[in-house]
This record gives structure tokens, sequence and C-alpha cells, in this order.
């Protein structure tokens, strides 16, 4: 009798892995875009650097590489992909002008999101000074996510909020934010709540924003309120409110 109960357990545990073969292969998924500027160009230039930043950027974020293939350009740049279990990554570098380009392709329910700060903090390298005491700019990232495919909201999750035109796509899905950083994204029982730090070139300049947070004695940093990132609060992907315009109802 017990080994007819381990073949049932042995027959349901096949079923579940079946189960699980179906999600990873369910025809949906997520795309990660991400341009980067101001980057060390020694290191934009290496094959062997850069191949070793992807397969960190994989393993960091526990997906699977399965193969890579690198090549080193003429006259300078490199690209690189990666086939990983839940779809790719790949790149292209233009070392002259500090510039990388990435994209990161899953499948899946898993968020693709929190791989953010893992490409940055890998990827985002500043350049040496040319000279003693230059100021040498932070690396700059830009980066856009949309989802991708035909999803079942059963097996992938409530998505709407990523999906939605305000949140999904305004925001997330919009590429050329000098700044967009998550602040805050709470999922309770009645709603998801997320909250983002936006810059936009036409309003306020990063460089401004950055200087309003030294101590350097600039009008910048003497008024660092008017170049703060503008708050943005969403419920369920609807925009509630922004900072600029809703300063009363952020101070309530």
């Amino acid at each position: 009798e017990d080994d007819d109960d381990d073949e049932d357990d042995d027959y349901d545990d096949d079923d579940d892995d079946d189960d699980d073969d179906e999600e990873e292969h369910l025809p949906a998924g997520q795309h990660l875009l991400v341009d980067m500027k101001d980057v060390d160009g020694t290191f934009l230039n290496s094959e062997e650097l850069l191949a070793q930043a992807m397969v960190d950027v994989v393993a960091d974020s526990r997906l699977t590489l399965l193969s890579y293939h690198c090549h080193t350009l003429v006259p300078t740049g490199v690209s690189c992909v990666g086939v990983l279990l839940e779809s790719h990554i790949s790149f292209h570098t233009w070392p002259t002008e500090g510039v990388i380009t990435l994209d990161l392709f899953t499948c899946g329910a898993a968020p693709l999101m929190p791989v953010l700060p893992v490409i940055e903090r890998l990827f985002a390298i500043p350049r040496p000074p040319l000279f003693e005491g230059e100021e040498v700019p932070k690396p700059g990232v830009g980066w856009s996510h949309v989802l991708r495919g035909f999803r079942d909201a059963k097996a992938h999750g409530d998505t709407d909020a990523l999906s939605s035109d305000d949140l999904g796509v305004d925001v997330l899905g919009y590429l050329f934010y000098d700044l967009k950083e998550e602040v805050a994204s709470v999922q309770t029982p009645f709603q998801r709540i997320d909250i983002y730090n936006l810059i936009d070139s036409r309003s306020v300049k990063i460089a401004d924003y950055q200087r309003s947070l030294s101590n350097d004695g600039s009008y910048q940093a003497q008024h660092p309120d008017l170049f703060a990132p503008n708050k943005v609060v969403f419920l369920d992907g609807v925009k509630q409110s922004t900072s600029k315009g809703d300063a009363g109802y952020h101070e309530s």
C-alpha cells in the first residue's frame, strides 16, 4: 500500500511539473529597455568585462542563462546576446559616446522591474576623471517596461495597473524621462498603490536637480524645491495626484 501511495505522489508531482511547464510557456512576457549614457568607455569596449556583467545580471536576477555570444566590433563597440530559459538579454555599446542600450525580455509571472537596480549597478560604470578635481557626471539611465503577448489573469496575476494608460503607458512605457524612480509599490487587499518620482527635461533639467542636492551655494542648492522631481501617486494604475500640481493633497 505504501508503494502505491508513493506512486500516486510521484504521479501528482509530475502533474505539478506539467502545470509549471505550461505556465512558463504561456504566450506572455515583459520587456525591459534600458539606455545609459556617460558610462566608462573602457568598460564599454571590453568584451570580457561586458560578458561578465551580463552573466552576473542573469545570476543576480535568478534567471537561467543557456548560452551567450559577444562580438567586438571595428573600430569600437561590443554587441552581446544571451539566450535565457526565460527568453533573452542583449545589448550594444558605443564606447566613444559612453552609451549602452540593453534589453531584457522574460516570459512568466515574475516581476521584471526589480532587475533594474541590478542592471544599473553592473553596467552604469562612471568614467574616471580626465584631470584632478574634474566633476565626473553620474551615468544617466533611462528605461521603459512593456507587457508583451497575451496573458492569463489567473496565471500571471493582476496586471491591469501595469497595462493602464496612466502608469503602464505614460510612465513605465515611456523611455525618455531623465529620472524615473519608484518610491513605493504596495498591493493592499483593496487596491494597488504606486508612487513614482519623475523628471521630464521639458520642465526640469536633471543637472539642475543633481546640483540642488549639493551644498555648493548655487541657486539650485539654495532653492531645491524648484528642482525637485514630480512625485506622482497612482491607484490601480490611475493617476491620482502630482506634487507639482497637487501639493496640498500631498501635505495633507
